[in-house]
């Protein structure tokens, strides 16, 4: 993959400040997306310093959103100095997620199904078309990110916000460790057929299809990811 060694903070850049929202909310809404995309991986450390200069505001509203997100589980405090870090999973947390996400989001598509209108479903279908051309050239940013937009495009039509918002939080502690799993041998393709056929239940209203597709593509993920976390784990343990 060309770019899988690019800077994690290289696609932030700075956060151009909206009107009628605290500049905490947005920060942590920013970071909060970019961890579920997968732009930094399980270990990493986070700098607050270098948040707050990559997105272009002071350090105290970049203070505050990185301690929300520790609380959401999506950052955790680790070693004698405290240093705020990306959480490596264990093996056992994975299957938790897994099957959380498979209950949780096989629901929620059969859920949004017959919500999801002509435009949506052109935004769903530009997303898979993203995905594919990533894919197609190795490029697991545009991947992950195009990922996220497919799945969340589908969760959010079934209108149920509390859902929607467990979804997420599934989401931000799996979301690094997704990248590790596109380096898996044939991931991409097999990530790639479960979003075409769940893109074709779209298209046919097909519920029963649909759930399918969604499960397939949390459980080939899951093992690609169990995979990966083996050398994680064998590194948590030498640094420890």
């Amino acid at each position: 993959m060309h770019n899988a060694e690019r800077d994690s903070w290289s696609r932030l850049g700075p956060l151009a400040l909206i009107e009628g929202s605290t500049a905490q909310a947005q920060i942590y809404a920013r970071l909060r997306e970019a961890i579920i995309s997968g732009y930094f991986r399980p270990g990493e450390e986070i700098s607050l310093r270098r948040a707050a200069a990559v997105l272009g505001t002071s350090v105290t509203p970049v203070r505050e959103a990185l301690r929300q997100l520790e609380s959401d589980g999506g950052l955790e405090v680790f070693g004698g100095n405290r240093v705020l870090r990306v959480p490596i999973l264990t093996q056992t947390q994975l299957v938790d997620i897994r099957d959380i996400r498979i209950q949780l989001e096989g629901f929620a598509a059969a859920q949004a199904i017959h919500a999801i209108g002509a435009p949506q479903l052109r935004l769903i279908s530009n997303a898979c078309a993203i995905m594919q051309r990533a894919a197609d050239t190795g490029d697991a940013d545009l991947y992950l990110e195009s990922n996220w937009r497919f799945h969340s495009l589908i969760y959010r039509a079934a209108g149920r916000a509390v859902l929607m918002n467990t979804i997420e939080g599934m989401w931000l502690r799996v979301g690094p460790l997704i990248r590790q799993a596109v380096t898996a041998p044939l991931h991409f393709q097999r990530s790639m057929a479960s979003h075409r056929a769940a893109e074709q239940a779209l298209h046919t209203g097909d519920a029963s299809a649909l759930q399918a597709a969604i499960i397939c593509d949390i459980s080939e993920a899951a093992s690609d990811l169990g995979q990966s976390m083996q050398g994680l784990e064998e590194k948590e343990i030498s640094v420890a």
